[in-house]
């Protein structure tokens, strides 16, 4: 199955990760899709208060 999504390697303590395994499983998500639910949460709100972000066309590292 082909995506568009980027992959990476996430590291988090164990308390986060079964959290997050636990809010996944309520709201019947996979894990990937709860961490990019909060993600796209955390960046409404923070746009919400500090205005739209503007994604440069040549990529930051």
């Amino acid at each position: 199955m082909a995506t568009d999504k980027r992959q990476f390697t996430l590291r988090i303590q164990d308390d986060t990760y079964e959290k997050i395994r636990y809010l996944a499983y309520a709201e019947r998500r996979s894990i990937a899709m709860e961490i990019e639910h909060a993600l796209l949460v955390y960046i409404a709100n923070y746009e919400s208060q500090h205005g739209s972000i503007t994604v440069p066309s040549e990529p930051c590292e």
